[in-house]
């Protein structure tokens, strides 16, 4: 879910000229020239500690104390540490680290590796050499990944100011907002931190509508730009592990454009991206199959993993009935999950009406 949200901040840009005020170490800046600081800037290594922290209103979840697990369940909710390595698009490593255990996604040229210490599993898939990670394959814990998905579709829905300077991880940066015009949006602002100096994203926040604190927030607390060691990169399963080769999706959350005028329900098996912008909608065709328990049994019989944390979400959702037929809502502050009949879920940063609408514009 904080990818799909994160994936739907596809927020516009009408620019003002509004102005920084200057920190004396910093000379001002429009918006307008921040954004095309961001878009110029040169692809640089760099690592670091990132601090991420999401509060999105969704009800306490089996399984979202594993502060180490990149389950959904575990990233929608709570605090997480993670440690970042980038040398470029084929060299990337994310480790979600705590007391005891950690999970690593790692990148190097071809292979790409997901490892959790926990039951010491491994997952292996390999890419072409210029394709980009998965986006689902990488949660978006550092706030140079979260931010390139919140500006990945400027348009004319969103208004983008300079709100004053501060410091991120000891670094001297500018505070650029964006606010939606869109009042279906759930999203009052995301504000990035930009590093004075590289341009980099240092930290994004993403604050509901009506509120004044951030229902997400990943920031650096410490970085560098020197190049990572190759050996960072270079991945052996530890003894012991459970090593299974899986084949990496590359087309999954890819926007399939505005089918929100009456078109029929996706047949497809991945998920599909309904309209543009702030209240772009993620529609899951077999969503609901997943939340009723798919994930498999534990002990006993009982739920596991993912399926008795969708357990526990189902009972915080009410029924809901109109022209898309009947499902079941759950609303929180900044996110919207609408869970229908014939097996469709969908989900945006959006008001209840919008998926409604949605749902109904949809519906064979």
């Amino acid at each position: 879910m904080p990818v799909a949200v994160l994936g739907v901040i596809a927020a516009g840009g009408v620019l003002t000229n509004a102005v920084a005020t200057a920190d004396p170490a910093l000379p001002a800046r429009t918006a307008a020239e921040l954004l095309v600081a961001i878009a110029d800037a040169p692809d640089r290594p760099f690592s670091g500690t990132v601090a991420e922290n999401a509060d999105l209103g969704i009800p306490a979840l089996p399984g979202s104390a594993a502060s180490t697990s990149l389950s959904w369940q575990s990233l929608v909710t709570g605090s997480h540490t993670a440690h970042v390595w980038y040398a470029g698009p084929a060299r990337q490593r994310v480790s979600l680290v705590g007391d005891l255990a950690e999970s690593d996604v790692v990148r190097n040229g071809s292979d790409v590796w997901i490892w959790s210490s926990g039951d010491n599993t491994v997952s292996h898939g390999t890419l072409p050499a210029r394709a980009e990670l998965p986006r689902q394959t990488v949660p978006p814990i550092d706030p140079a990944t979260a931010a390139k998905q919140a500006l990945a579709a400027l348009g004319p829905s969103t208004a983008v100011t300079v709100s004053g300077t501060s410091r991120v991880a000891g670094r001297p940066v500018y505070e650029l907002v964006l606010a939606p015009r869109d009042a279906a949006s759930l999203i009052g602002q995301v504000r990035l931190a930009v590093d004075s100096e590289t341009s980099l994203p240092l930290r994004l926040q993403v604050i509901a509508r009506g509120s004044s604190d951030p229902a997400f927030e990943t920031a650096f607390t410490s970085i560098s730009f020197d190049r990572p060691a190759d050996s960072v990169f270079a991945f052996t399963p530890p003894p012991g592990a459970t090593v299974t080769e899986a084949t990496l999706p590359t087309d999954v959350g890819a926007p399939r454009g505005d089918r929100s005028s009456g078109s029929a329900a996706s047949t497809r098996e991945h998920p599909t991206v309904i309209g543009t912008g702030w209240t772009a909608v993620v529609e899951i065709p077999d969503g609901a199959a997943a939340l009723q328990g798919v994930s498999g049994a534990g002990p006993n019989g009982a739920p596991s993993g993912g399926a008795a944390a969708a357990t526990a979400l189902l009972g915080a959702t009410t029924p809901v009935s109109g022209a898309f037929g009947t499902g079941r809502l759950l609303t929180t502050s900044l996110v919207s999950v609408l869970i229908l009949s014939d097996g469709r879920v969908l989900l945006g940063a959006v008001t209840p009406d919008r998926l409604e609408q949605v749902a109904a514009s949809t519906t064979k």
